[in-house]
C-alpha cells in the first residue's frame, strides 16, 4: 500500500471516530460481549452515570462502580480513547509505526507515543503468551542483528534467539514463537541456546517429546527458521533503526503477533486485546525507579518520520 493510500485510509478512520463518544459502544461491546457484568458480583443490569467524561456503570446489585477502560492498557491514561483507537489502528496496517511518526500522526508528545506503543506492545505479548506449538514443532537457533565478522566472538549488537513453528505438514510454516536467549552460557556466537526451557514453555506437551531441532548451519538446516532472524532483525531495522536487548524481545513478541494473524481482521483482533489486557504502567515497562525518570525519551529521534495525518 503506497503512503498515499495509508493517509487516506486513516482519515476515513479518523472521520469515524472524532471524539471520545464515537468509543464508548466499541468499548462497551468488546468489553462485555454478552452484556454488562460486574466485576464484583457479576450482575446484569446497572445504572449510566453520565457525569464523567468516561461513563461510569454502577452496578444495581451492589453498586461497584465500573469504567469502560478499567482493566485495560488504557486504564490511568490521560489521553482521549479516540486517540487511542487511532494508534491501535494505524499499529495493525502492514507498515506498521513507530513513535515518533505516531507522535505526529495522532498529534501527542513523544513521550505519550512512545508510551502508547509499548503499552499496545504489551498487549500483543500477552496475547502471544498464551501460545503453546502443536502439530509437528520444528526448534532452530538464529541470530538477531547478525554481523559479517571473521571473530568468534559476539558483537555487541547481536543477539541469540530460539525460534519455534508448527509445521502444517506441508513443509510451510505455520504460528511462530521467538525468543530471546542469554549469550552468558555460550561459548561463542556459533554455540547453541539449551533448547529445553524453550521447549517446556512454548511447546504443547503433548508433542514436546517429537520436537525437531536443528542448528542454523549445517546441512540439517532449515532455512525458513534459521534466517526467521534476518527478518526480524530486516523489519525491526526498516520500521525502528534498530532496538537494544532491553526491549527486544518486546519487538519479537510484536513481529509475532503479525505472522501469526491474518492482516485483514487485525485490527480488530488488537483492539479486542489492547482492551482485554491489563494496565501496566511506565515505571513496569522500565523497570525503573520512579524518581529517575529517563532523559531518553525527550531527545529527538534520529529517524525520518512518515506524516500519515
Amino acid at each position: 500500500m503506497s503512503l498515499k493510500a495509508a493517509a487516506d485510509k486513516f482519515q476515513k478512520f479518523c472521520s469515524v471516530f472524532k471524539n471520545e463518544a464515537d468509543c464508548f459502544p466499541i468499548l462497551f461491546e468488546l468489553k462485555w460481549p454478552d452484556g454488562f457484568r460486574c466485576p464484583r458480583c457479576s450482575h446484569s443490569h446497572f445504572y449510566l452515570i453520565s457525569t464523567r467524561r468516561i461513563p461510569l456503570y454502577e452496578c444495581r446489585s451492589c453498586h461497584a462502580q465500573s469504567s469502560l477502560i478499567a482493566g485495560t492498557i488504557m486504564e490511568g491514561s490521560r489521553t482521549p480513547i479516540h486517540r487511542w483507537f487511532q494508534a491501535i489502528f494505524l499499529h495493525a496496517q502492514p507498515r506498521c509505526i513507530n513513535a515518533r511518526q505516531l507522535s505526529e500522526a495522532i498529534h501527542v508528545t513523544y513521550k505519550t507515543a512512545w508510551l502508547i506503543c509499548h503499552k499496545i506492545r504489551h498487549a500483543m505479548t500477552s496475547r502471544e503468551s498464551t501460545r503453546l506449538l502443536s502439530g509437528i514443532v520444528r526448534v532452530s537457533d538464529s541470530i538477531y542483528s547478525k554481523r559479517l565478522t571473521p571473530s568468534f566472538d559476539w558483537h555487541k549488537q547481536e543477539q541469540p534467539l530460539l525460534v519455534g513453528a508448527s509445521d502444517d505438514g506441508n513443509s510451510t510454516l505455520g504460528p511462530i514463537v521467538i525468543k530471546l536467549q542469554s549469550k552468558a552460557p555460550l561459548k561463542d556466537k556459533y554455540d547453541c541456546p539449551d533448547t529445553a526451557p524453550f521447549i517446556r514453555e512454548h511447546i504443547h506437551p503433548d508433542v514436546a517429546e517429537n520436537t525437531i531441532v536443528t542448528r542454523r548451519y549445517g546441512r540439517n538446516m532449515n532455512k525458513e527458521l534459521a534466517w526467521m532472524g534476518y527478518n526480524v532483525t530486516w523489519w525491526i531495522g526498516r520500521t525502528f533503526l534498530g532496538i537494544g536487548p532491553k526491549h527486544l524481545q518486546a519487538y519479537l513478541d510484536q513481529f509475532c503477533y503479525y505472522y501469526n494473524r491474518s492482516r485483514s481482521t487485525l485490527y480488530v483482533q488488537l483492539l479486542a486485546d489492547c482492551i482485554n489486557s491489563s494496565r501496566i504502567t511506565y515505571n513496569e515497562l522500565t523497570k525503573s525507579d520512579s524518581r529517575s525518570r529517563s532523559n531518553r525519551l525527550t531527545r529527538t529521534p534520529r529517524q525520518h518520520s512518515i506524516k500519515l495525518a
